[in-house]
């Protein structure tokens, strides 16, 4: 997206879960601003033995 503006001003936006916003990098260049996100690697699947046990009667 391209925003051109003069003078200060105020942008904000929500990040989607699947980033890791702590670890952005922000570059101003001749004015322009460009702002990276890195996005999250993806968490692997876990499967959990689960044992089952039942009252007699």
């Amino acid at each position: 997206k391209k925003e051109i503006r003069r003078g200060s001003f105020y942008r904000s936006i929500s990040l989607p879960a699947h980033v890791q916003g702590d670890k952005a990098i922000a570059e101003a260049t001749d004015g322009v601003l460009k702002i990276t996100i890195p996005k999250a690697t993806p968490t692997k699947k876990k499967t959990i033995k689960v044992k089952a046990k039942t009252k007699k009667k």
